[in-house]
């Protein structure tokens, strides 16, 4: 540990600790399932600090990872016994750019920082994360979805350009038309073809007042129709679904033992955005949805909208295992169904969030970001806080509803918690799998960035050169050429 503070310390011109404290601090992230700690933490001041930890990295075999909030949930923000990039220190939103509708900032800048700045200009990213306190680096890493994603995909989807650093130590610009390959790997790839250190992004105006409508439906049948409707035929600005469990009373089973008798009840925001209250015409917004009750009308101003309603905890001695799910909109009913009939056996489904969202194939092209077969997908999303002793049985649970989700065609949000092997890698990934592997090992031959999420199927130089010195040295024959060499 002291040679690579040693050794970096005439690199780098931010800081470096291997402080007892600051590392037990980034050996968790908050999922707060996985366990990791790194030897030093570089705070870097610019991308030619990331670059030159890099280079160290690679020259010395050890491994690289970059965390900014740690808001992941699998431990891909961790790093085991090599150097942490502390991305928090690159905060700066360098320019605005009102007239062509984008902005350009560092990674470590937060989503709470874009949107103090850009409001102010009648200004926002098309698509915002339920949580403003994560980086922009972070959820172009991972995609990032939010109430508008049915429209404009991911965040990712929304990016123009991205400063990379490579494994190599190589400071690169890639866009759609420069360097594309590291660009639509690097967004999505959770860091491990290239370190992001600068995003350009989108901008879009929007429409000062919001009007949200709260429906409740007690048919799944119809709350599906209802959602694809509104997504189809564009209606609607923001959609959210959370799902409400109510219980009826209990049943003893068939002998089995007391069990709840739950009905479940989905509950659906619809905004749109407006000039003018005035503006709207509820009459034909409701032609043709056949929800249950509509509950409630919020009108707000936007500024008041986009913040976020939802409190993301932190409570001691907790984790977080919180899944999310692509599915095929054609296997949505039977999945949302049969995985409702199991939450109550093993997490508090009345303090667990559980909810819904929509995405358009055509809207989402990002390599890495897998989605199934179809042109809606219906994403379901599960986000239980349980203590820490009770983890074991509720993320055996959840690998089953994974193992559901890929039977019936669905994809995994790997923004999510996931514990995937090599065969749902594959399923994962699909046909696309062979082409990640090539990708890793053109851009990280050594696999020093950002190891132990993704399995691969080929061999870093680490393997190989670990391989080597545990097999027995054979003496080497003399090589004959022959009349094809």
């Amino acid at each position: 540990m002291n040679s690579i503070i040693a050794d970096l310390q005439p690199l780098i011109e931010g800081e470096i600790s291997c402080d007892h404290d600051d590392l037990l601090h980034v050996s968790q992230d908050f999922g707060g399932i996985v366990q990791k700690q790194p030897k030093v933490i570089v705070r870097p001041q610019n991308a030619t600090d990331i670059a030159k930890a890099i280079q160290y990295a690679a020259n010395q075999n050890i491994t690289i990872s970059s965390r900014a909030s740690g808001h992941s949930l699998s431990g891909q923000s961790l790093n085991q016994d090599g150097i942490l990039l502390d991305m928090r220190s690159l905060n700066r939103v360098h320019k605005l750019h009102t007239e062509q509708l984008w902005f350009k900032a560092d990674a470590g800048v937060t989503w709470r920082q874009i949107v103090d700045a850009t409001t102010p200009h009648r200004m926002i990213p098309p698509v915002l994360t339920n949580y403003f306190d994560v980086t922009l680096g972070g959820t172009h890493s991972a995609a990032g979805l939010g109430q508008s994603s049915f429209r404009y995909g991911s965040q990712a989807d929304n990016c123009l350009g991205l400063e990379v650093v490579t494994a190599t130590g190589e400071i690169v610009w890639c866009s759609p038309n420069e360097n594309s390959e590291l660009f639509n790997h690097v967004l999505c790839g959770y860091g491990q073809f290239g370190i992001i250190t600068q995003i350009q992004h989108r901008l879009k105006p929007y429409r000062p007042f919001t009007r949200t409508y709260f429906l409740c439906y007690d048919n799944l049948d119809s709350f599906l129709h209802d959602e694809r409707l509104l997504i189809a035929e564009d209606r609607v600005d923001g959609l959210l679904a959370l799902f409400s469990p109510c219980i009826m009373g209990v049943t003893r089973g068939g002998g089995k033992g007391l069990k709840p008798l739950i009905e479940w009840f989905y509950r659906m925001q619809i905004t749109l955005e407006v000039d003018s209250e005035n503006d709207i015409d509820q009459e034909k917004l409701f032609s043709g949805l056949n929800f249950y009750r509509h509950v409630y009308t919020e009108n707000l101003t936007f500024e008041q909208f986009v913040q976020p309603a939802i409190a993301v905890p932190h409570l001691t001695g907790t984790v977080n295992p919180w899944i999310d799910v692509l599915l095929p909109g054609s296997a949505a009913k039977e999945f949302i169904e049969t995985v409702l009939g199991l939450v109550p056996g093993f997490i508090d489904f009345r303090m667990t969030p559980i909810g819904s969202f929509g995405l358009v194939a055509g809207n989402t092209n990002m390599p890495m970001f897998s989605l199934p077969d179809d042109e809606l997908i219906v994403g379901f999303g599960m986000y239980p806080t349980v203590p820490k002793t009770q983890i074991q049985p509720v993320l055996e649970q959840l690998k089953l509803i994974t193992d559901l989700a890929f039977k019936m065609g669905g994809k995994r949000y790997l923004a999510s918690w996931a514990e995937l092997d090599l065969a749902q890698w594959r399923l994962q990934f699909g046909d696309y799998w062979p082409k990640i592997n090539q990708l890793k090992q053109k851009y990280d031959p050594q696999g020093i960035l950002n190891p132990g999420f993704i399995q691969y199927e080929y061999m870093t130089a680490t393997q190989i050169n670990q391989q080597m010195i545990s097999q027995p040295q054979l003496p080497l024959e003399p090589v004959v050429a022959t009349s094809d060499s």
